[in-house]
């Protein structure tokens, strides 16, 4: 009876919570406090009538592993402040993680484990969840339209180009180096593709030499070779560039005077000798750009960083003095861009009902792997 009662306790808190932050981006102390208390309470009760102490301390090391959990992603920039306190407040409700179906694989384990479990399933619900809320805003904004499908069409035209370098150097290699494994497939293409990108002006007449040679080899091979490529690579890869074109419907320029703690910067700020300048994240397109220019180590050398974007708890009130402070003093402009956060407690709650079916099904499959 108690499962199902903090089932249900769960799912009631969630719901007001993505409510909450659907409206107003903010999940209140006072819910997650009160479901971290009615946790503790229930599992007391539990411990009472059975003399038996565990209930309670499996909840109260929810409670704390939930917390010390959500505080490392914090840290790391991955969490904001409220999604830490509610999986502290799952964590009190939930010690082992919630599974209905009990069935196989999909069950719970015996560790108290369920905040983990929680964040994998989370990474999972964001993909999909998230091109919602980026077609969403893609819809309201008739410039961004115009500029991403012109992006779309240029990616794909390059995409096909390189599906057809792809698929006739992979038979090429293939008679050379016999390829079974799909793992081999998938790095072969990611390696090839990679290497297409360092020919530049030699791109065509590597890529027609190579189709010349394939289809001298092996036509028919080389056709189902291309089509599988174009899958692979105008389709899959496809949508991620998209998704990565509409990263500016993400983020809008404001006054500095306007920046609040918790905003999130569009672009990080560090100190260059006694000057500030802005660093754009870290991407696949720079790393490559970098490699091209033997720059690739002064790429990732450390920084004397004043705020950074990768944070999602955004500004917190010393950095935010700090940054108005250079503001005043003209060492950096009057705006600047911050990033539209989007929601992240809709897949806090999506996750928990993944883990109602599945359990830690997920995470047993990496530990057997």
């Amino acid at each position: 009876m108690i499962f199902y009662i903090t089932i249900i306790i769960s799912i009631i808190g969630l719901i007001i919570a993505t409510y909450t932050d659907l409206k107003s981006r903010i999940v209140k102390n006072k819910l997650n406090f009160s479901l971290a208390i009615i946790g503790l309470i229930i599992y007391g009760i539990q411990s009472l009538l059975h003399l038996d102490i565990t209930p309670f301390l499996y909840s109260l090391f929810g409670l704390f592993f939930g917390f010390l959990f959500g505080w490392v992603l914090w840290k790391l920039g991955v969490f904001a402040g409220g999604d830490v306190k509610l999986f502290m407040a799952l964590g009190a409700l939930n010690p082992f993680t919630p599974a209905l179906l009990k069935l196989g694989i999909f069950t719970n384990s015996s560790l108290p484990i369920f905040p983990i479990t929680l964040f994998i399933y989370s990474l999972f619900a964001f993909f999909p969840y998230g091109i919602i809320i980026l077609l969403y805003k893609l819809k309201k904004n008739k410039v961004q339209q115009k500029i991403i499908f012109a992006d779309i069409r240029k990616k794909t035209k390059r995409g096909i180009e390189i599906s057809f370098f792809i698929a006739a150097l992979h038979i090429i290699l293939g008679t050379l180096i016999p390829i079974e494994l799909i793992i081999v497939e998938i790095i072969t293409i990611l390696v090839l593709g990679a290497a297409w990108g360092f020919l530049r002006k030699k791109k065509i007449f590597a890529t027609t030499l190579s189709i010349i040679i394939a289809l001298l080899i092996n036509p028919i091979f080389f056709i189902q070779t291309l089509i599988g490529t174009l899958i692979v690579v105008v389709g899959l890869y496809g949508i991620l560039k998209l998704l990565f074109s509409m990263k500016p419907l993400l983020s809008s320029k404001i006054n500095i005077t306007d920046l609040e703690e918790g905003m999130i910067p569009g672009k990080s700020l560090v100190w260059k000798g006694k000057t500030v300048v802005e660093v754009e994240e870290l991407s696949v397109s720079k790393i490559i750009a970098a490699t091209r220019a033997g720059k690739l180590k002064e790429l990732f050398k450390k920084k004397d960083e004043i705020i950074s974007t990768m944070k999602a708890r955004g500004l917190n009130d010393d950095e935010l003095k700090l940054v108005k402070d250079l503001s005043k003093k003209g060492l950096i402009g009057k705006e600047m861009y911050v990033k539209d956060s989007i929601p992240f407690v809709p897949t806090i709650f999506i996750s928990y009902l993944l883990c109602l079916i599945f359990g830690d099904a997920l995470l047993l499959v990496f530990i057997l792997i």
